[in-house]
């Protein structure tokens, strides 16, 4: 008796591993593959699109302030508009870590090369929080992070 009940526990276990492997690659890929490649060429062209990754109101974390609630369409097209006129012309993710913490939220680190109109390559970094809402992942919170101080 405990032999089959050994053999059928043993698949089940088994499925219940690949699929949480595959759950968590597929919102690695989710980053990867969707969110990452709207920052290559011409971002701020790109907000209406970047804006479906992100929950209607997205929390940031300064390092010197208040956790601070905005409108995350409106927060982004700012920033890729200050960014743009910095002479930022697009970014491509250098490195991408993951921690899933419970089925419906996953926490990245991402050090990101970003390229500019001057010829200079720089990196900088953030930390993202993604919930699963419905059927689709969305950021709601952000900070800006050291590279360095997070081995990025």
């Amino acid at each position: 008796m405990r032999t089959k009940t050994f053999w059928i526990g043993l698949p089940l276990l088994f499925a219940m591993s690949v699929q949480a492997d595959t759950t968590t690659e597929a919102v690695d890929d989710w980053y990867l593959k969707q969110y990452a490649p709207l920052w290559k060429e011409k971002p701020w062209e790109k907000v209406k699109e970047g804006a479906v990754f992100y929950d209607e109101t997205l929390y940031l974390h300064p390092p010197d302030g208040p956790i601070t609630p905005v409108d995350s369409r409106e927060w982004l097209a700012r920033s890729l508009e200050g960014w743009k006129s910095d002479g930022w012309l697009g970014s491509d993710v250098a490195e991408l870590r993951s921690n899933r913490l419970n089925p419906t939220t996953v926490a990245f680190k991402a050090r990101w090369r970003d390229w500019y109109t001057d010829g200079t390559e720089e990196f900088s970094c953030g930390w993202y929080l993604a919930d699963l809402k419905g059927d689709r992942w969305v950021f709601t919170q952000y900070a800006e992070i050291d590279c360095a101080e997070h081995d990025l």
